[in-house]
């Protein structure tokens, strides 16, 4: 029984994309003064778990593409032979792990904590803070200036 509501359900939807002229993907004209009269129809599907680290046939959400490794936490420092004047770090990697690409943006820099010594800082070329380089308030004391980077993330479009 089963079996024959799925088919009913199948046969309903195409049906239905026939009749509503709906163009969702490459299509192919059937004419029968060209001596057409059938075509094919490729039909894909995904059955368990959608698996976004493979080829396969796109979900009906293209975020679920995206799957990436980034670091929880990240450091930037001034060095003593600066004079604690420019800003370095470690480098970082946002790791694809999608089959398919996506892009990364810098969507907004978030609860800033103590970011007055801080007058330029740049990720990726993407200017966050600006107005020249560090300005320590006292080099020989330590200040922790930090914020939370928040990144988007979209899918590729092909």
């Amino acid at each position: 029984m089963k079996k024959l509501v799925a088919a009913i359900l199948s046969t309903a939807t195409i049906a239905g994309v026939v009749a509503s002229g709906v163009t969702a993907f490459a299509t192919q004209t059937i004419d029968g003064r060209e001596g057409d009269t059938s075509g094919e129809i490729q039909v894909n599907g995904i059955i368990g778990e959608f698996d976004n680290t493979t080829p396969g046939p796109d979900p009906v959400d293209p975020n679920a593409w995206i799957n990436v490794t980034i670091p929880t936490t990240a450091l930037f420092y001034t060095t003593k032979e600066s004079e604690h004047t420019e800003i370095t770090s470690p480098e970082y990697k946002v790791t694809n792990n999608s089959f398919k690409g996506v892009v990364v943006s810098v969507s907004d820099v978030d609860t800033p904590l103590n970011m007055g010594e801080v007058d330029l800082l740049n990720v990726n070329n993407i200017e966050l803070f600006a107005n020249g380089e560090a300005t320590p308030v006292d080099s020989d004391e330590e200040s922790n200036p930090s914020f939370n980077l928040v990144l988007s993330f979209a899918p590729v479009e092909e």
